[in-house]
This record gives C-alpha cells, sequence and structure tokens, in this order.
C-alpha cells in the first residue's frame, strides 16, 4: 500500500441465509470507494477445491454446478480458486487501492471451529439474525426450489447437517459471536436483525455505520433494480450462474430498490410447519434469542 494511502476500514457481516444479507451488501455497494465480496466462504465451503459438503449432497451439488455452468455469465471469480487460505489471503486480506471500505458478507455454517484459523485480521465483525419462523420458511422454500426432481432426496434438515450446519445455522451462527468475542478478534460485534432493518433502515443503517466506522450515506437507502452493481463485487462465477440456471437466490435482492417493509411483520404459527422445520426452529431459537437481546437497536 502506498504511504499516503489510508488503510480502508474493514467489515465482514456473518449471517444465516434469508437474512435479507443480499439486499443489504446491495445497500452497501452504494458506499464511497467501496470493495464489495461476497460469500467466499460460502463457494470454498460448497464449490471449491477444498469443498465440505458430504453424503446426499455431494451429488445435489455436482448435479447444480453442472446445471449452472452451462449458463452464460459475465462476471464472476472463478470457483476454482476457492481454498479457504486464498480466500482469507488474496480475497479478504488482499490490497485494494483507492478503496476506503471493504465489506463481506458470508454464512457462518460455511466456517467450521476448524477453519477459525481462516477467519481474516483487521475487520469489524458484524451478525445478521432474522426469526427463525421467517427464516425457516424462506429458506425450506428455496431448498424447495433447489431440487431438480421435487418430492424426491432428503429432508431440509438433512441437507443443512450435510452442508455443515449441524446446529441448524444459528447455533453455527452464535459459536462464532462466542469466538470473535473470546479470541479478541472483535470486542463488540454488532448485530442487525432483519425486522429492525425493515422497520427503520435509516436508523438501523445509521447506527451501524457508526458503530463500524463506515461513513453513513443517503444513497444506502435506494438502489438500482437489477445486478448491474454485483459486476463490481468479488464474488463467485458459478454461484451467480446458479442464481440465473437453478433457484434464483440472490434474485428478488438483484431486483430489489430499497428495504421495502411488509404488510404483516408477525411470524408464521408453528402449524404451518413440518416436524422437521420445527426441530430447525426449536433448536435455533434459544442461540437467536441471546443473539436478539444484544442486537443494534436505535
Amino acid at each position: 500500500m502506498a504511504s499516503n494511502e489510508v488503510e480502508p476500514v474493514r467489515v465482514i457481516v456473518w449471517m444465516v441465509p434469508r437474512t435479507l444479507s443480499t439486499v443489504f451488501l446491495k445497500s452497501m455497494s452504494n458506499l464511497d470507494r467501496v470493495k464489495i465480496i461476497s460469500e467466499p466462504f460460502t463457494c470454498a465451503s460448497a464449490f471449491g477445491p477444498e469443498r465440505l459438503v458430504k453424503g446426499a449432497v455431494e451429488g445435489f451439488v455436482d448435479t447444480v454446478s453442472d446445471i449452472s455452468s452451462k449458463a452464460e455469465m459475465d462476471m464472476g471469480l472463478d470457483h476454482n480458486l476457492y481454498t479457504y487460505k486464498w480466500v482469507k489471503e488474496s480475497l479478504l486480506e488482499g490490497t485494494y487501492p483507492g478503496k476506503v471500505a471493504v465489506v463481506c458478507k458470508d454464512t457462518a455454517m460455511s466456517i467450521p471451529k476448524d477453519k477459525y484459523d481462516m477467519i481474516p485480521r483487521g475487520y469489524r465483525h458484524a451478525f445478521m439474525i432474522r426469526h427463525p419462523n421467517k427464516l425457516f420458511k424462506s429458506w425450506n422454500k428455496m431448498f424447495a426450489a433447489m431440487m431438480p426432481h421435487p418430492g424426491e432426496g432428503f429432508l431440509f434438515s438433512e441437507m443443512l447437517k450435510a452442508s455443515g450446519a449441524e446446529g441448524y445455522g444459528f447455533k453455527e451462527l452464535f459459536d462464532l459471536y462466542e469466538y470473535v468475542k473470546k479470541s479478541g478478534l472483535e470486542k463488540n460485534p454488532i448485530i442487525i436483525d432483519s425486522d429492525d432493518l425493515l422497520m427503520d433502515p435509516e436508523g438501523i443503517l445509521r447506527k451501524f455505520c457508526k458503530s463500524s466506522g463506515l461513513q453513513y450515506t443517503d444513497k444506502l437507502l435506494k438502489f438500482e433494480a437489477g445486478d448491474g452493481v454485483v459486476k463490481q463485487w468479488a464474488a463467485s462465477k458459478l454461484q451467480l450462474q446458479a442464481n440465473k440456471a437453478v433457484y434464483g437466490v440472490y434474485q428478488a435482492a438483484f431486483d430489489s430498490t430499497c428495504f421495502k417493509k411488509p404488510t404483516n411483520m408477525d411470524p408464521p404459527p408453528r402449524s404451518e410447519f413440518s416436524d422437521d422445520l420445527l426441530e430447525c426452529i426449536d433448536v435455533s431459537m434459544p442461540y437467536y434469542e441471546k443473539l436478539h437481546t444484544d442486537r443494534l437497536t436505535v
């Protein structure tokens, strides 16, 4: 780094899928002189040379990869680059001349405890949460859309466990939260509940930026529809192809132009869920409640 350049503020947002994290990242793209990094450890764990998925999920990932690789895509990085060491040293700890901020989002379940030494240095750590009833309803819907042959395969909980989320995502998030505090990597982790973000986007984003050292701008509240901004992100091409060809996991976020408050903020009742999903919810709820207690408030 040139002597006249300032080290950028670096923030990594850990999350469980379906917490509005992609919309959040799209918002962060409107920061001045920012480098955005999307789900690098997720790519390493699912698609990279050291992938961690196991059992029946391996065949499913192979099918997704095969279908996705045929989709036309003019952006993204080669997923074969994504070893854990490369993600840490080249992407997350890399130098970005001219940038004053680096913002990354990723899943906690993609970096198991035996990979904690791959957590990058020099970052503020934030965590995104969402009420488990809302989250698992959305996540299961996404999972169903991903299945090549609906009605066949395995239970949602089995898919999570085979993907490395023995605690269904929330335990992994809480374990990582505890680790960054106890290890000294982060004295004051920032927790955002997606409901709070939807209720008061400006208030939460102002508080988040102040807490993390980022420079707030009203440009964070409105963004253009489409994936044009994604061309500036460091994201794997295969994940972007999978969004286009298989499951559209990011599409609603790419199409969004703001944080839109739903007409009904109540969590769906337990009666809507299968026994399998209720197990995921019940295991997750204590971890969610602990994190929710320390969340960012305005």
